[in-house]
């Protein structure tokens, strides 16, 4: 398998943070149904929409508020996750 660097279309436009991210999507959420081509435009999405926020801290604490599982867990990983981040947001806003 190739690694998450080489399935980046555009590296210098998705930068570390988006590499980091994918990498976390792909290797460490368990059944995670990763897509190179879903997931890489998903990403930037949340890095354009969240980019205040540490998307990948937030990632972690998605995963583990449902107990290393959350695929399981969610209907919607993606969706769920993305929800995650916006109510994120609502908690970091003064």
């Amino acid at each position: 398998m190739k690694p998450v660097a080489d399935l980046i279309p555009d590296q210098k436009h998705s930068g570390h943070k988006t590499t980091e991210i994918l990498a976390y999507l792909k290797d460490r959420i368990p059944s995670y149904p990763y897509n190179p081509k879903i997931d890489n435009d998903f990403v930037h999405e949340l890095v354009h929409d969240f980019g205040h926020l540490e998307i990948l801290e937030e990632i972690k604490a998605f995963r583990w508020y449902y107990d290393n599982d959350p695929v399981k867990k969610v209907s919607n990983v993606r969706l769920s996750l993305r929800r995650w981040l916006g109510n994120a947001r609502d908690r970091y806003r003064y």
